[in-house]
């Protein structure tokens, strides 16, 4: 089956999808609210529009059967042994298209040609059938970005480094977010020398005192999403042809760009147009460090000292600051006494005072605000409207015969406080998320 076809069956299912959900709206008791109203609209309106698709790639899946049904009978041209600047042959042997391999012997050979193709005066025809990315229609890949798919027959993960690890990620706090901007009600809560529940108070009396009466305070946690987008561009023909779903690799990239995107912004975001990062935050306690660059043993005690919850934190450092955490001592009567643990095994992280450190290329350089990050971050609300979405479109870029890919998120999120908490007794503010300045 065509990809032509696999699209147009993909389309029906999806129309079938949103006339099933427009039938239901019709079936509920006692009609339907204007929201509800506009909601069926819609439906059926995208339920046509999956149609027109459906309708339209199976009859490109029909014209290539039939061009294909055409050419039966005819023997293909044995591909031209031409010569490359370095005098090896473009073609490696007959029957190359249809070798898992491509014609390539090792992924060595691939790589090469890969690395040879912007100064080749011709590019490789293994490598042009490859090509995944930029026009062919003058017949150039000028394409910058260098774009060339791994041959099936070896590892799809060849070129492919894994990104770290997101270790935030569910720990947050998410939230239900039914509309594009969404208030919460939450009880003002920023000083306990007189009330530890938000302005309540509790207080024993004498049996003809009248009691005292107490009012909580509240505050409104008001939450807007904002757009996640990433787009990437393919032609039909690396489309069609290519041995390997380049459609599934640009899903599985963009879900790795997606969550990197967001650890950063949990950490670093300005609240205009993406998250509120911690670093960015009102209630965030900014350690001053003790001495120039360097982490020391007390640098993580104060850190700890001003966690509020400490036993649901953990630290976030760059890979940079490794030598110095694992050298962070206290010193004693009895010797110093080390505040790093190494992880004992595959699953046991390293720890730091106690509480888990996981070492990220998204935390500041050593030397900088950022560098070490003490966080409870079930203080941080993270609210989706829309979970990842994919869409395509043959119609944007139609003239140049490639396909454009749309990847989007709709959420937002913020640190819980908007103010570091005032404790019932002690000289210094507590917070949920705590770094190291400089």
């Amino acid at each position: 089956m065509s990809r032509f076809a696999l699209v147009a069956e993909e389309s029906t299912k999806k129309a079938a999808a949103k006339r099933a959900e427009a039938n239901a709206l019709a079936d509920k008791e006692g009609g339907l609210s204007k929201d509800e109203a506009t909601r069926f609209d819609a439906l059926l309106a995208e339920a046509e529009t999956f149609d027109a698709e459906a309708t339209e790639n199976r009859t490109r899946a029909e014209r290539l059967q039939k061009n294909g049904e055409a050419l039966a009978g005819y023997s293909r041209p044995r591909p031209r042994q031409a010569a490359d600047p370095q005098g090896e042959p473009i073609v490696a042997r007959e029957g190359w298209r249809e070798d898992p391999q491509c014609g390539f012997k090792t992924p060595r050979e691939f790589l090469l040609k890969v690395v040879e193709a912007p100064k080749a005066r011709r590019l490789d025809d293994r490598l042009q059938f490859l090509a995944a990315a930029g026009s062919d229609e003058q017949g150039e890949y000028s394409d910058p970005h260098g774009n060339f798919l791994v041959p099936v027959g070896f590892s799809p993960t060849l070129m492919t480094t894994p990104t770290e690890a997101d270790p935030i990620a569910g720990r947050t706090t998410a939230l239900p977010m039914t509309s594009p901007m969404v208030e919460w009600p939450a009880r003002v809560d920023k000083d306990h020398r007189t009330s530890v529940s938000g302005g309540l108070t509790v207080t024993r009396k004498a049996e003809t005192v009248a009691a005292v009466a107490s009012r909580m305070k509240f505050e409104k946690i008001r939450m807007a999403v904002d757009d996640l987008f990433g787009v990437a561009i393919a032609t039909e023909r690396i489309l069609a042809d290519s041995p390997i779903s380049f459609a599934a690799l640009l899903e599985a990239g963009f879900a790795e760009e997606f969550a990197s995107k967001l650890l950063e912004e949990r950490l670093y975001g300005s609240g205009i147009g993406e998250y509120l990062g911690v670093l960015n935050s009102p209630c965030l306690v900014a350690i001053t460090r003790a001495g120039a660059g360097a982490l020391a043993g007390a640098d993580i005690l104060k850190a700890r000292r001003r966690c509020w919850r400490y036993g649901e934190a953990i630290w976030l450092a760059n890979h940079d600051t490794y030598e110095d955490l694992a050298k962070a001592h206290i010193s004693g009567t009895n010797g110093d006494v080390f505040l790093f643990s190494p992880a004992r095994g595959e699953d046991v992280p390293d720890m730091l005072l106690g509480r888990p450190v996981f070492f990220t290329e998204f935390a500041e350089t050593k030397g900088t605000k950022g560098d070490l990050i003490l966080g409870n971050w079930s203080q941080f609300l993270e609210a989706v409207y829309q979970t990842e979405q994919r869409a395509e479109s043959i119609h944007v870029r139609f003239l140049e015969h490639e396909r454009v890919f749309k990847f989007w998120i709709r959420n937002a999120g913020a640190p819980w406080w908007s103010a570091s908490l005032t404790p019932k007794k002690g000289a210094d503010t507590l917070s949920p998320f705590v770094v190291i300045a400089t």
